[in-house]
C-alpha cells in the first residue's frame, strides 16, 4: 500500500466543517493532490470554493455544493460528510492533521519518482548527463512547496529594510533591479524589483509620439500626424504602402525636442519616441569588415533602436573634436504603380525647367532633348502648341508651374523622367560632383525637392537674394543632392557628372546625420501602429524613418541579452519562431519581412550572423504553449528558478490566459489571473511583467471617454 492515512485525512475534512479558523490553518498546506482517496479530495475542493466565496462551510452547505456539481453520490451521501465530523476528535488539532496528510503525499509522490528514476537507469535513453538531470527534476518537483510566511510587527521589519537602503546607497548609482533598456524609466525606478506585477496596458504599439503637425506621406499626397486615422495607408522604410491599424489618443505635457538634421530638416517628437540610428562605432565596425581591416571579416556593431532622449545625451563623440556620433539610414525609393498621366513626364520636366509658363514650347541647345521629348510622341520644341498646352491647363500647371501630385505619386520609373527632363535643362554639376537645380519659383523648388526625397536621395534647399523682376523672384532657392546613380538622359551631363563623382566616397550618400536636438516647449502629440513587421513608417518632408517597438519583448531582451539575466516570455500570442525572429531582427537590424521572405541580401546574412551567437547564448525561454493555465505558469517558473536563477516573467498577453474552470465572468477570470501573477512574484521575489490590451472602443468616440 502506498504511504496513507484515511483517518488524518477525515479529520482534517471534519475540523474544515466545524471551524473556518481550522481552514485558514490547513489551507496554507494542503493541496487537492495530497489527499489519497479521490472522494477526499473531492470534498476539500467543495469546501475551499464555499470558503472562498466567504460562505460557512458545515456539512449541509459542503452537501449543497456537491450536490449542485453531481459530485456528491460520489463521495458517498450527505451521510458521509457527517460521518467526518464526527470523527473529529478536536477541531484545535486540524493543522498537525494537515501536516500529516501532506507529509504522506509527499512519501507518495517520492515513491512514484523513484520509480520513475528507477525506470530513467534501466532504460539509459540519452546522454547521462541529461538523465541525471531529468531524475534531479523528479526529485525537485517532490521537494518543491511554497513555504508561507507569517506576518511581523514594523519593529521586527525595521533592520531588515535599513540594511537594504544602506546597500542600495553603497552601490554608488548602481542598477539594482532588473534593466528595462528604457534609460529614463530606469532612472525613475531603479529597474523593475523582485515581487512587482507590472501591468503593460496599452493599444498595441502605441507610446513613442510625434507632433500632430507632422507631414506623413501617403499614397496620394500628404497628411499630418494629427489627421491620421486607422485604415489609413503610409510609406514603411522601403517605401512600400502600409496600413495604419491603431492611433493613440493625443497627450499633452509631454517632455519634447526638435531633432535636426544634416540636411536642415526638422522633426518635433517626444523623449521616448524611437529612432533607428547608426553610430561611429557601428559605422566604423560596418567599414572594418567591408575592407578586411585588421582581419575582421564580419561586422561587430550594428544600429540599434534609440529614444529621442538617449540621442540626446550622446549628440557628439567623446573624441576630440566631438564629431557627430548618430545617422539615420535614407528610406528608399517609395513604391508605386504606374499612373495615367496626361503629358509624358520627361515631356513635363523639360517644360518645367525650360519652357514658357504661358505657352507650351521650350527653348534648348541641346537637340537631344528634342529628340527624347519626340520619342514619347510630342511634337519639339512647341510641344505640340495646341493640344498638349490644353493638357498642360488641365494640369493647372499653364502660368503656374508646380510639378502636379499626380506625377508625384507615380511610379518610380515615371518620377526618374520627370527628374531626369527637369535636370537636362535646369540641372548642373558642381566640381565635387554634386547635383543643383536652381529656380525663383519656390513652389517648383519644393515640387523638386519632394521628388528627389521620394527617390531616396538625401536633399538640402538653400537661398540667395538675387535682383528679381518682382520680390516674389528676388531668390534663388539652390536644390542640392549627391549620387551615383544615372539621374541624367543628356550625353553630356551625364558624362560630367559620372567624371566628377568619380573617386568619391559614397558611404555616407545613404543617410543623414542628427546634428542638434533642443528641448522645447512640449506640444500635443500621438502615435500610431501600422501592418508592417518592422513597424517603420516614414514621416517629415524629407521621409525619415522612425520606429516603433513590442515593450514587453524589448524588456526581456534588454534583461536576457544585454545584461545576462534569466527571464522567460509566456507567449500565448505569438509563436516561438516569431518571437525568435522579431529578437534576431532587433538586435541585428535585419527587416523581418526579409526574413520572412527570403529575400536577404548579403549584408543582411552578415549582420545576422553577427548577432546569431549572442542571441542564442541569452539566458532567455520561450514558452509559446497554447492555452496555458495559471497553475502550468507557477509551475514552469519555479523551476526555472531553481535551476536558472530566473529574474523576470513576462506573460503576453493577460486576456488569452484560460482557467480552464467555468466562472462567472470574463472580467473576474482576468482578475483572478492578475492576483496570482502578483503571488507568483512574491514567492518567486521576481518582477513579473503581464501585458493588456485595452479596449479599442473608446477611440470611436469624440470624448475618447
Amino acid at each position: 500500500m502506498p504511504p496513507q492515512d484515511v483517518a488524518a485525512e477525515q479529520s482534517v475534512l471534519g475540523a474544515m466543517m466545524l471551524s473556518k479558523d481550522a481552514i485558514a490553518d490547513v489551507v496554507e498546506d494542503l493541496r487537492i493532490a495530497d489527499f489519497y482517496r479521490p472522494a477526499h479530495a473531492t470534498i476539500y475542493d467543495a469546501i475551499i470554493e464555499i470558503y472562498g466565496r466567504g460562505e460557512p462551510a458545515d456539512a449541509v452547505t459542503v452537501s449543497a455544493e456537491l450536490t449542485r456539481t453531481g459530485e456528491l453520490a460520489r463521495i458517498g451521501g450527505a451521510s458521509y460528510l457527517h460521518t467526518l465530523v464526527s470523527l473529529v476528535p478536536t477541531a484545535a488539532n486540524a493543522g498537525y492533521y494537515a501536516r500529516i496528510v501532506k507529509e504522506r503525499a509527499i512519501l507518495r509522490r517520492l515513491v512514484e519518482a523513484g520509480t520513475r528514476i528507477v525506470q530513467l537507469g534501466y532504460t539509459g535513453e540519452g546522454d547521462v548527463d541529461d538523465v541525471v538531470d531529468r531524475a534531479q527534476a523528479e526529485v525537485y518537483e517532490v521537494t518543491e512547496r511554497r513555504t508561507a510566511e507569517d506576518y511581523l510587527p514594523l519593529r521586527e521589519l525595521m533592520d531588515g529594510a535599513l540594511t537594504e537602503i544602506e546597500a542600495i546607497a553603497n552601490r554608488g548609482g548602481e542598477m539594482v533591479g532588473v534593466p528595462t533598456g528604457f534609460t529614463d524609466l530606469d532612472a525613475l525606478t531603479n529597474g523593475l524589483h523582485p515581487g512587482q506585477l507590472v501591468i503593460l496596458a496599452a493599444r498595441p504599439a502605441l507610446g513613442k509620439a510625434l507632433a500632430l503637425d507632422t507631414p506623413i506621406p501617403t499614397p496620394t499626397g500628404w497628411t499630418t500626424m494629427g489627421d491620421i486615422r486607422p485604415g489609413q495607408s503610409v510609406f514603411d522604410e522601403e517605401g512600400n504602402p502600409t496600413t495604419v491599424v491603431a492611433v493613440s489618443p493625443t497627450w499633452h505635457d509631454r517632455p519634447c525636442y526638435r531633432i535636426t538634421f544634416s540636411d536642415g530638416s526638422t522633426i518635433v517628437a517626444d523623449e521616448e519616441h524611437e529612432w533607428l540610428t547608426e553610430t561611429r562605432a557601428s559605422r566604423k565596425s560596418a567599414q572594418a569588415a567591408a575592407v578586411g581591416y585588421n582581419r575582421t571579416r564580419n561586422q561587430r556593431t550594428f544600429a540599434e533602436v534609440r529614444t529621442t532622449g538617449e540621442i540626446a545625451r550622446t549628440l557628439r563623440c567623446a573624441t576630440k573634436d566631438a564629431r557627430l556620433n548618430h545617422s539615420v539610414v535614407n528610406a528608399q525609393a517609395l513604391s508605386l504603380p504606374e499612373a495615367d498621366l496626361l503629358v509624358p513626364p520627361y515631356t513635363l520636366g523639360v517644360w518645367l525647367g525650360d519652357g514658357t509658363s504661358a505657352a507650351a514650347h521650350f527653348t534648348s541647345a541641346d537637340p537631344e532633348i528634342a529628340m527624347f521629348v519626340e520619342a514619347e510622341g510630342i511634337d519639339a520644341p512647341y510641344v505640340g502648341h495646341g493640344s498638349v498646352q490644353a493638357l498642360l491647363r488641365r494640369l493647372g500647371v499653364l502660368g503656374d508651374k508646380h510639378i502636379p501630385q499626380s506625377y508625384l505619386r507615380a511610379s518610380e520609373d515615371q518620377r526618374r523622367a520627370l527628374l531626369a527632363g527637369l535636370l537636362d535643362t535646369d540641372g548642373t554639376v558642381t566640381a565635387t560632383g554634386n547635383i543643383q537645380f536652381t529656380s525663383t519659383s519656390r513652389v517648383l523648388v519644393d515640387g523638386v525637392y519632394e521628388l528627389v526625397v521620394s527617390l531616396g536621395y538625401r536633399c538640402s534647399i538653400s537661398g540667395k537674394r538675387v535682383k528679381g523682376r518682382t520680390e516674389a523672384t528676388s531668390i534663388a532657392y539652390n536644390l542640392n543632392f549627391t549620387t551615383d546613380d544615372e539621374v541624367f538622359r543628356l550625353p553630356r551631363k551625364a558624362l560630367l557628372h559620372k567624371e566628377r563623382r568619380q573617386g568619391k566616397v559614397s558611404q555616407r550618400l545613404r543617410s543623414r546625420f542628427i546634428t542638434r536636438v533642443e528641448r522645447v516647449a512640449s506640444v500635443p502629440v500621438m502615435c500610431i501602429q501600422v501592418s508592417n513587421d518592422s513597424h517603420l513608417y516614414l514621416a517629415g518632408r524629407s521621409m525619415i524613418p522612425t520606429h516603433n517597438s513590442t515593450l514587453a519583448l524589448d524588456v526581456a531582451r534588454s534583461a536576457s541579452i544585454r545584461h545576462g539575466l534569466t527571464s522567460v516570455i509566456f507567449s500565448l500570442e505569438m509563436g516561438r519562431n516569431e518571437i525568435l525572429m522579431r529578437l534576431l531582427s532587433a538586435e541585428a537590424q535585419v527587416a523581418l519581412h526579409h526574413m520572412r521572405s527570403g529575400n536577404m541580401s548579403d549584408n543582411d546574412w552578415t549582420k545576422l550572423a553577427g548577432k546569431m551567437g549572442t542571441v542564442s547564448e541569452a539566458p532567455l525561454f520561450i514558452d509559446d504553449s497554447p492555452n496555458l493555465t495559471m497553475m502550468e505558469i507557477r509551475a514552469k517558473c519555479r523551476r526555472l528558478k531553481q535551476r536558472h536563477d530566473l529574474r523576470l516573467v513576462v506573460v503576453d498577453y493577460l486576456q488569452l490566459m484560460n482557467s480552464g474552470k467555468r466562472v462567472e465572468s470574463r472580467q473576474q477570470e482576468v482578475s483572478e489571473f492578475s492576483r496570482s501573477l502578483k503571488l507568483l512574484a512574491k514567492e518567486l521575489d521576481v518582477p513579473v511583467i503581464a501585458v493588456s490590451q485595452l479596449n479599442r472602443g473608446p477611440e470611436q468616440r469624440t470624448d475618447k471617454r
